[in-house]
């Protein structure tokens, strides 16, 4: 079973309930929005029963961040190329990796996109907790390491002497983009053709 398969596994204990219907709520709201009395609501718990396991709802919050943001349930989560040796595999991989999270906001019944949702989520976890820019940083940063990794891989593209890290950097910038275009243009946006990716001339990236 797969870390992202247990996220459809059904919830047998209340801590894990509210965490889940906590995150749903987070994903489409900001923070000072989700009230007490609505998490009352969605997980059928009374508040004494929510608050014997937190103490507040910003531990709530700090916990609803490390365990579904920082997971494959995120349009961010580093997906590691694993034998894939060509760049169309592995945008195929990524862009299977976003329906699968669709079919789950689907499961969920939440209204929104999870591009608008991720965006959203992440601009209230860096105003509210201190240590998210760095840790999403890091998600950055294996992002770009596993493009450059595919990159070098890669038998038909035209590097040469081409920098590969930069190749890397400008691929993740491009599906980044993709996905926040999306954010605001609708989740039916095309993503980019890798065909036209493979045509280019990356070598020239070294030229002044």
């Amino acid at each position: 079973m797969t870390e992202f398969e247990l996220f459809n596994l059904p919830i047998g204990k209340s801590r894990d309930l509210i965490l889940k219907e906590a995150f749903k709520l987070f994903l489409q709201r900001n923070v000072d929005k989700v009230t007490v009395p609505e998490l009352e609501r969605v997980t059928r718990l009374q508040r004494g029963a929510i608050f014997y396991h937190f103490k507040d709802k910003e531990m709530i919050f700090n916990e609803v961040i490390e365990k579904y943001f920082f997971s494959p349930l995120n349009i961010f989560y580093p997906i590691g190329p694993d034998q894939i040796l060509s760049l169309k595999e592995y945008w195929k991989k990524k862009s299977e990796h976003l329906v699968k999270i669709q079919s789950w906001f689907d499961k969920e019944k939440i209204p929104i996109d999870p591009y608008f949702a991720f965006f959203h989520l992440a601009e209230q976890a860096n105003l509210h907790i201190s240590t998210f820019k760095e840790d999403m940083q890091n998600i950055l940063k294996t992002n770009k390491e596993y493009w450059t990794k595919v990159a070098i891989s890669d038998s038909k593209l035209i590097c040469q002497d081409a920098n590969i890290h930069l190749i890397g950097d400008i691929l993740e910038s491009v599906y980044l983009g993709k996905c926040y275009n999306a954010c605001y243009c609708g989740k039916n946006t095309s993503f980019y053709c890798f065909d036209d990716v493979l045509n280019i001339n990356w070598s020239r990236l070294n030229e002044s």
